[in-house]
């Protein structure tokens, strides 16, 4: 069983324009609704590669009961904490040329009494399961070591935890040595103040969060891949697409792909490629999560390689990815 943190569910919206042009009064093409927000992608995409999956997340009146429906419907346990207000939307902005882009709402101001009832939640369905992901940001309200505190408490009583991050978050979250995080290349610059343009930087990313005593780092590199190391090992897994239609969410669904191949006992590579082949089977269909059908389609295609060996300095990892049963 694997439980998923999604404090900041959104409405997304998706449109479609010729060109963006700053302060031009623009016509928009095409218009696209759905619930999202990081959890929800992570959670539908584990649920479609065939594992059970909890979901905890914000929910307003409007929204609550459609996407209680939604997550049923996918195979979701969805666990929803009402607020009375609403839910924030996120706007994604795609040109003809498929650049993207997003203005992300803040989400809404939590109380201390919805906080602690969420909190509450994640923590004790967490308990019971194999894995932990938090992942995306959290509404204000709660405090930046909200993740860095539930990974010290989750991996205490012996639950692996999967930080997907950014800014303070991510930063006290690592010093909480949770088992993966999974930073995207901007996300990584602005953690160590460094450029992450190709796989020799990236690799250096890893290498420093090895040495921060994160078992498993992983950085996402877009349509370059991605990578992660785990001991003496340190692995690039890319693949090719003809035909990109969004690229939202699928570093969301390469994090779902990692975590279940964490619950099935998978070696590293086996993780990598069935990471990569879940980002890619997102962004080839554009839905905010990946379908099994175009993962299995999509793995033979990923292709890993040995990128270098991870300084011996770093420290070993105390709860390694077994390797596939023969």
């Amino acid at each position: 069983m694997i439980t998923v943190a999604g404090f900041n569910t959104a409405l997304d919206k998706l449109v479609d324009v010729d060109v963006l042009r700053a302060g031009a009064v623009q016509r928009i093409s095409a218009v696209r609704l759905s619930f999202g927000g990081k959890g929800l992608h992570v959670a539908q995409t584990i649920a479609s590669l065939g594992e059970e999956v909890r979901l905890v997340g914000l929910v307003d009146a409007a929204s609550g009961p459609k996407i209680a429906e939604l997550m049923r419907e996918r195979g979701v346990d969805f666990h929803g904490i009402e607020i009375p207000g609403a839910i924030r939307t996120c706007l994604a902005i795609r040109e003809r040329d498929g650049r993207m882009t997003e203005l992300l709402e803040p989400g809404p101001e939590i109380d201390a009494a919805t906080r602690e009832r969420m909190l509450a939640a994640f923590r004790d369905l967490a308990l019971e399961s194999d894995l932990a992901v938090m992942s995306g940001s959290v509404p204000p309200g709660f405090a930046d070591a909200t993740y860095a505190n539930l990974v010290r408490e989750l991996q205490g009583a012996g639950v692996r935890c999967l930080v997907d991050a950014s800014g303070a978050a991510l930063r006290l979250a690592i010093e909480a040595r949770p088992f993966l995080v999974k930073p995207n290349r901007d996300e990584a610059a602005m953690l160590f103040g460094k450029t992450v343009g190709d796989i020799d930087a990236a690799a250096a990313t890893l290498r420093a969060l090895l040495k921060r005593g994160v078992p498993l780092p992983v950085v996402s590199l877009g349509a370059d891949g991605v990578v992660a190391a785990h001991g003496n090992d340190m692995l690039h897994a890319n693949v090719m697409l003809e035909n990109v239609v969004s690229a939202v969410g699928s570093g969301d669904c390469l994090l779902a792909g990692l975590a279940v191949s964490l619950v099935r006992g998978d070696s590293l590579a086996t993780m990598l490629r069935l990471g990569a082949a879940c980002g890619a089977a997102n962004a080839g269909a554009g839905l905010g999560h990946a379908q099994c059908a175009d993962v299995e389609a999509l793995l033979p295609r990923v292709r890993t390689a040995a990128i270098e060996t991870a300084a011996s300095t770093a420290n070993p990892p105390s709860t390694p990815p077994q390797e596939p049963h023969p």
